[in-house]
Formats: C-alpha cells, structure tokens, sequence
C-alpha cells in the first residue's frame, strides 16, 4: 500500500470516529432535550426539529448572500428549501417565489460580480468560504445554548433546547457536507471552490477568466468586446466548458459569426446530466434559438423546444419572448413572430438590461423582424 493511501485511510478512520463520537453525543443530548410527557410534545418537538433543519440551512445560505453584498456583488438567486427569492428575469425586480426543483432543495445563494477588478478572486472567495464558517460558528453556538438549556424544568426551555441542539446538529453536518467532500452533483462544494480561488495557477486562471467573464457582462460592455482569452481559459475546464460556450455564443451572436455561434450552441447543449432543470434550461433556450433562428432547421428546434417546454413556456421576460418568435418564424407563423418581437422590443425600452446585452437583444429582435417580413 502506498504511503499517500495510508495517509488516506488513517484520515478516513480518524474522521469516521470523530463523526461517530459527535453523532453519540448530539444524540444523547438531544434525547435529554425533548419534552415526551405527552403526545403533543412530541408532534411539538417533530415540528420544532424540522424547522430548526431549515434554519441551518437558510443560515448557511444567507451568510453567502450577505458576504455576496457586502463584497460589492449584485443580488441574483436565494433559495432554502421552498424559499426562493429571485431577481426576476422579466421586470429586474427581486421577488418571493415558490421554489419546486428538489435539485435546489439544498440551498443555493447567487451573487452576480458587476465589474471587472485585480481583487475579484479573492472577493469571491470571502463569499464562498462565509457559509461553511457560518456553520461551524452555528453549531458552537447552538451546542453551547442547548447544552445549557437541556436541563431545565420548564417545557419552554427544554423546547429552546431542542431548536438549538437541532440547529447545531445540521449545522455541524452542512459544514462537513460543504468541506470534506470535493463537490454535490455538478458543483463543487465551498471549500474545493475556495481552494480553487486561492490556490494559484492553471486553476485559479480558470476561476478568474470565468469571474470576469460574469463581470463583463454585467457592467453593460459591448459583447463584441468579450476577453476571448478568458473563454478559451473556460473551455479548458470541464466543469466550466458550457459556461464558456454560454459567453462564446453571445459573442458570436454580436459579431455576426454564426457559423461559431452555431458551432458554441452544439457544445453549450452537452450538459452535465446532474445540471439542474431551471440552470439547463437557460443554456438549452439558447440552444433552440440558435436551431430556430441560425440553422432555420424547424425539426431540431422544436425537439428542443420540447426539452424546456416545462421550465419556459410560461416565461414572458424578453429573451424566451425572443426564442418564441424564432420558433413562430421557423414554423410559419410570421404573425405570431411579429407579435412577439414587439412585445419584447416594448419590454426592453422598460427594462434596465445591461447596456451589451440590451443592445444585442435589440438587435436580434429587428433581424427577427425584417426576416419574418421578408426584407
């Protein structure tokens, strides 16, 4: 066996006893901490129990969201179990949403970088690294109160006990998940992507062109003005290769490139099968606009369409305005597709789009038009 496995498997070991100790000790107390006297104590307790999990959860969430902000980061996507809060898509506006993806059960928290900078990295590594510390700090000071509480006589307290105890115990648990581990499904976990910022060469490289790619488009620049260096740094990563065909495709598009745009399309739809349905779906609209407007090929464009049908049909912010009137065009439905170009062209005088991406959409939507009337 070789030393580097030893060293592995003495970890291992090491790490299962801690968790193993931990787990006996969290379960003592939290037995000591539970009012059973009757049964509405333990339906009390249940409940107590389920909520004190999703305050963990939300916790770790907005300790990234907040860092976000507080880093100069603009406010994109917060979800903890059913509790979404979104930028909306169609108005800018951020709303309160019902979320129903099990895939961002877990929690997920988006913060958008708005400008390009010498300290982007470590900035969005402060970010990254908040939520696993939010939790070890939660689970210390759970553990404390509760162990304090457990042995009280009034039921109220021994309730405060439980939400404490609980909390602590997922919390402890949300540190270990976001910190032992290297990812969960396709995303790495807070401390891999941590060490990936910070760590220096090739990796950071990829981390940087990807972070100023996002900053790029936020800050409203020409996309014909896109760092083609940082795409193709992005491409080199597998994680990170549709991202960077993502970016690729808009630049094309703006550069009137198509047979790159449509060549960006064809590897920008080879996503990672554990990829969320709301994050597949933004690349794969993208995809059947490119099959509907680029390729004109009404066949690929609607089996597409049929991929996202669920996640966008209902959609009405401008970019889906602007698919749905490819698709119209593509299957003969000039009016249709006359229709929606301008009423999306009439969102986007309204909507404060990122002067770049305002000013592509724009001109997508009038090829739309001069197509679908035969200029």
């Amino acid at each position: 066996m070789k030393k580097s496995q030893v060293s592995q498997l003495l970890a291992g070991l090491f790490v299962g006893a801690v968790l193993g100790w931990s787990g006996v000790q969290i379960g003592r107390s939290l037995h000591l901490a539970i009012p059973v006297s009757t049964p509405a104590d333990k339906i009390t307790g249940a409940a107590i129990m389920l909520c004190a999990a999703w305050f963990a959860l939300a916790f770790h969430e907005l300790a990234h969201l907040a860092t976000g902000l507080w880093q100069g980061f603009r406010f994109h996507l917060y979800v903890a179990g059913f509790l979404g809060v979104r930028r909306h898509p169609e108005t800018d506006r951020v709303q309160w949403y019902f979320n129903t993806d099990p895939r961002l059960f877990g929690g997920v928290a988006a913060t958008l970088p708005r400008a390009e900078s010498p300290d982007l990295t470590i900035r969005f590594a402060r970010m990254v690294i908040a939520g696993p510390l939010s939790s070890l700090l939660l689970a210390l000071a759970g553990s404390f109160g509760g162990w304090l509480l457990t042995g009280s006589t009034v039921t109220a307290w021994r309730f405060v006990a439980l939400f404490l105890l609980s909390t602590a115990t997922v919390s402890f648990f949300l540190f270990l998940a976001t910190t032992v581990p290297s990812r969960t499904g396709m995303f790495f976990t807070d401390r891999a992507r941590y060490f990936r910022l910070i760590s220096g060469g090739k990796t950071a490289e990829v981390e940087r062109a990807m972070l100023e790619l996002i900053a790029f488009v936020q800050s409203g620049k020409p996309m014909e003005q896109m760092n083609l260096a940082n795409i193709e740094l992005g491409r080199q990563d597998a994680t990170y290769a549709c991202f960077a065909e993502f970016y690729a495709f808009f630049h094309y598009l703006a550069t009137e490139k198509h047979d790159e745009a449509l060549a960006a399309s064809d590897q920008m739809s080879r996503l990672p099968e554990d990829m969320p349905p709301a994050f597949r779906a933004e690349f794969l609209k993208e995809v059947c606009f490119a099959a509907a407007f680029l390729k004109k090929d009404a066949d690929a464009a609607n089996d597409w369409w049929k991929k996202i049908e669920k996640q966008v049909a209902k959609r009405e912010d401008i970019p889906v305005l602007r698919l749905k009137a490819a698709l119209c065009r593509v299957n003969g439905d000039l009016a249709g597709a006359q229709r929606l170009v301008y009423q999306a062209l009439a969102k986007l005088e309204k909507k404060q789009l990122p002067q770049g991406s305002a000013h592509l959409e724009q001109r997508l939507l009038r090829d739309l038009a001069r197509e679908g009337l035969g200029h």
